[in-house]
């Protein structure tokens, strides 16, 4: 069994793609009920957030139900590098007391753009990031199926225990405010922002989008808006957008420059 988070498509690409390997069947993690899972094996796939895991993962693991003897992995997609996000998720399964086996990170375009010197990767760097995926994927597969080894074959990056333990944290509490989401002038209040939403938190009122509390921050909002007029604390303007989308088991990425 595959769960997964996916804010503008990448984890979700990761997710289908080794289910369709592994013969796992896949499912969006924010829609399970609390009903024991009672698998042999669990990949859980998403987003690194700021080298860390996303507060809205955090929040699954604190309430799903999972057979003790299952066996999770976990697979990470980042920009760059994660961190020790790894070791984050390996103490939180712990303190449910879930056994964890390997853990992998795959490199996929950009999609952060609300700090300065943050934007999306251009047409070419995104298009060279989803063929190496494949490749990943490919070999990250063959090392679950195998079931031989434990390993945390990740790409941590320079200052991995800097940037999870105090950069991570800092960014949680500072830098991921819903309150800061605004529409710019040209918003035609078409409410697709709202309609994309993994969590409801987007209401139309008078016509306008309005943000509520309980954001994912995966910024689907702002990279499938069509008049690219979502808007962060004046820190996106000018800036790119990206959705990768999966058609019939192939894939394609739509950049917005």
């Amino acid at each position: 069994m595959i769960i997964y988070f996916s804010g503008t498509g990448n984890s979700r690409f990761v997710a289908e793609k080794l289910g369709s390997i592994l013969g796992d069947n896949v499912f969006e993690m924010l829609y399970l009920t609390d009903e024991l899972l009672s698998e042999k094996r669990i990949i859980w796939v998403f987003p690194t957030y700021s080298w860390g895991v996303p507060p809205v993962v955090k929040n699954v693991i604190s309430k799903i139900n999972i057979d003790v003897d299952c066996v999770n992995y976990m697979v990470t997609t980042c920009g760059d590098d994660i961190g020790d996000c790894h070791k984050m998720w390996r103490r939180l399964m712990a303190k449910r007391g879930y056994k964890t086996s390997s853990t992998f990170s795959v490199i996929m375009p950009n999609t952060y753009v609300c700090m300065k010197g943050f934007n999306t990767d251009s047409s070419e760097l995104c298009t060279m990031k989803v063929n190496n995926a494949i490749t990943r994927i490919d070999d990250i597969a063959n090392v679950i199926s195998t079931l031989k080894f434990t390993v945390d074959d990740v790409t941590r990056g320079r200052w991995a225990w800097i940037k999870t333990n105090i950069i991570y944290p800092y960014f949680v509490r500072f830098c991921m405010n819903p309150k800061k989401f605004k529409t710019l002038e040209h918003c035609n209040h078409c409410g697709k922002c709202s309609m994309e939403c993994p969590l409801g938190n987007i209401k139309l009122v008078d016509n306008k989008p309005v943000w509520g509390d309980n954001c994912a921050f995966c910024l689907r909002c702002y990279h499938t808006c069509p008049k690219h007029a979502v808007d962060y604390d004046n820190a996106t303007k000018g800036k790119g957008q990206y959705i990768f989308r999966i058609r019939y088991k192939s894939w394609n990425f739509i950049k917005k420059d």
